[in-house]
């Protein structure tokens, strides 16, 4: 079911859109939506299982996979963001099966087929079976949405509100969907859809080990799993599945990664343990607690540090300490750490230190020292985990006052 919490992935990608009121600094400058996006202005970099980087030009990406490049990762380090898709009316939220989600215009649909373009002009043919939820957040409050139970629901927009419908999706047309309930079969036009939830009916995903598996974590904030084919300067294609495959231009990615089983985002794990907040002498919390938040900020918007977004990582404020349990194969540990950039609308912007333990030990295994907001992301040195069965990140006040204590653990990387 999704509630309103489930639907911050997709508040946050609209706060870089400029669909809801931002709360978080621009981090980056504005385009000018009409300027191409040239493939000479990125830069790339593979990313090796040892942690080095390869840094290259659009010009020089000519893979038929990640492996094939002798590489666990491709990451785009710059260059000009490509303009969201289609009129911000029609701009979309959809949450797929698996976790993925994609921001983008709905352009109709036939059957059991929805037509959805994304940023770069790429246009996706959609299954019903892929689709958990479409909301438009330009057209009311998503906070007020939430999936049935079971079946099927529509809101439909009103003059004064919206109608929420119970029933059955019927499928997609051009003009709108066609969605059974209590009011009958009908077609409700697009330009009337608020929401639509979809009741899971399982959708086969690429497999993660299979030959070229990757996730691909979109600049929009969207995110897919897919088998890559290639890899080129107009961009990567994947294989959504054995009948539907699209190009995305490199400039719509942040980030595509293995999905192989070799490496893993510390964020995609649930810990075996949370501590937040303050404690007294007999250990009973004190309340001024903030939950962490998996690959965001955990003020909920997008990670923002050095001036750059992040789709990786873990938003926690100070005092915190996440407990993850892992198996012993791990062999290192990569990432960076830096308080988020959105203590540049505060007056104080925090001061922490951050620290790793391994296997409940207490003296840690790396410590940040000081860490100020401002200060540029820190990288972490190799960190060696075979055998390790418990890791723990802390993050400790570094002075006296809590306020803008609101740091990142950027990019956490496990790997075999």
């Amino acid at each position: 079911m999704f509630s309103a919490p489930a639907l911050l992935p997709f508040l946050v990608v609209a706060l870089g859109l400029g669909l809801v009121p931002a709360q978080q600094p621009q981090v980056r400058p504005p385009e000018d939506p009409q300027a191409p996006v040239a493939p000479s202005s990125l830069r790339l970099a593979l990313e090796a299982r040892d942690g080095s980087l390869r840094s290259l030009t659009a010009k020089e990406l000519d893979f038929p996979s990640l492996a094939a490049a002798g590489a666990i990762a491709l990451r785009i380090e710059a260059g000009p963001a490509l303009p969201p898709p289609g009129d911000p009316a029609a701009r979309a939220f959809l949450g797929l099966h698996g976790g993925d989600r994609l921001v983008a215009a709905v352009r109709g649909g036939d059957g059991d087929r929805l037509d959805v373009e994304l940023a770069g002009s790429v246009a996706v043919p959609l299954d019903v079976l892929d689709l958990v939820s479409l909301v438009f957040p330009a057209r009311g409050d998503a906070a007020g949405f939430e999936a049935p139970a079971s079946g099927d629901r529509l809101y439909w927009v009103r003059p004064t509100g919206f109608d929420k419908l119970d029933g059955t999706l019927e499928g997609f047309a051009a003009d709108g969907i066609e969605f059974e309930s209590v009011l009958g079969r009908r077609t409700y036009p697009w330009a009337e859809v608020a929401a639509l939830y979809v009741e899971p009916l399982g959708a086969p995903k690429p497999a993660a080990g299979e030959d070229g598996a990757a996730c691909v974590d979109l600049a929009d904030g969207g995110r897919l799993h897919a088998r890559v084919e290639k890899l080129g300067p107009d961009g990567v294609t994947l294989a959504l599945d054995k009948r539907r495959k699209l190009v995305l231009p490199l400039a719509a990615l942040r980030e595509l990664t293995l999905d192989d089983g070799s490496v893993r985002f510390l964020s995609t794990l649930v810990p075996s343990e949370v501590r937040e907040g303050y404690f007294d002498a007999d250990g009973e919390a004190l309340g001024l607690d903030w939950p962490f938040q998996a690959d965001r900020a955990v003020t909920g918007g997008p990670l923002a540090a050095g001036g750059r977004l992040w789709a990786r990582g873990l938003g926690v404020h100070a005092p915190s300490k996440l407990t993850f349990a892992l198996d012993g194969s791990w062999k290192s540990l990569r990432g960076a750490v830096a308080i988020d950039d959105s203590v540049h609308l505060l007056a104080y912007k925090g001061s922490v230190e951050f620290a790793l333990h391994l296997d409940g030990k207490a003296e840690p295994a790396w410590r940040s020292g000081r860490v100020r907001g401002g200060d540029a992301p820190i990288a972490l040195p190799a960190l060696a985990l075979e055998g390790v069965k418990q890791l723990e990140l802390v993050l400790s006040m570094d002075e006296r006052s809590f306020v803008a204590d609101r740091a990142d653990w950027l990019r956490m990387l496990l790997v075999r």
